[in-house]
């Protein structure tokens, strides 16, 4: 990487708690990190239906976490419940943060070994065959709705429980001297990309978000493999190293 590279401003709007390792990434790389959110992680209280689920888990072939927070969230409800965990039950990160969040938890976690997203989750062995088994899938208040429909189509059944909400932050303060903004999800980018310069670049996770970036900002759009920190670092590295 240049020295210019080097000095240029990287904007990280993961929500707050879950930015500390991607700026420490950044900084090593020679960048220099802010970190503006775009979301407000909301905890969703678990009701008395949430709580029937979640006393069924034993009876569920799979459980998938969407997230991070909804792997935190939703295994602190489990554990209010189960003093010992389920034997028999495929536990299901859609990434490697998320795994580590169930091992914190002495699960054992599924993970895709490669893509992080969910037609590599629908690639697992233990996914295909579901004729008349249950999955359950934990989240926030909306998302991964091919997920649920695809495994519906292959027989199963399908209970989702929200543990979160998304809210987007305020204020939203990027400085017009930002060269790079990271978004990791589409709602993150609805929520802050009316703030966003318009000769900044975007480092987008994915396609997906990439797509939505590239319909409405004029400026340069870079996709990582992953919303993974080190995929996101990845991509910035990829684009500025061209300059």
């Amino acid at each position: 990487m240049n020295d210019q590279g080097r000095q240029q401003r990287v904007v990280v709007t993961r929500p707050e708690g879950q930015q500390q390792r991607l700026m420490a990434l950044l900084v090593e790389a020679g960048y220099q990190p802010l970190h503006q959110p775009a979301l407000v992680i909301e905890p969703i209280t678990v009701d008395d239906t949430m709580q029937r689920t979640l006393m069924e888990l034993d009876g569920y072939h799979a459980v998938f976490f969407a997230s991070v927070n909804a792997a935190r969230l939703a295994l602190s409800a489990m554990a209010d419940l189960w003093p010992q965990w389920p034997v028999g039950v495929h536990w299901l990160a859609v990434g490697r943060a998320t795994a580590a969040e169930l091992e914190s938890w002495h699960l054992p976690a599924t993970v895709p070994q490669q893509g992080f997203n969910t037609e590599a989750v629908l690639a697992l062995p233990c996914l295909q065959q579901l004729v008349e088994k249950q999955i359950l899938i934990c989240r926030g208040d909306s998302g991964r709705e091919l997920l649920a429909q695809t495994l519906q189509s292959r027989g199963a059944r399908v209970d989702a429980l929200a543990f979160y909400r998304r809210k987007a932050a305020s204020p939203v303060l990027i400085p017009a001297e930002t060269d790079w903004v990271m978004i990791t999800s589409v709602q993150g980018w609805q929520a802050i990309g009316g703030s966003v310069p318009p000769c900044c670049g975007v480092v987008a996770a994915g396609e997906r978000v990439a797509d939505v970036v590239r319909a409405e900002h004029s400026g340069d759009v870079s996709v990582a493999a992953s919303a993974h920190d080190e995929d996101m670092l990845s991509a910035l590295v990829a684009v500025a190293t061209k300059d």
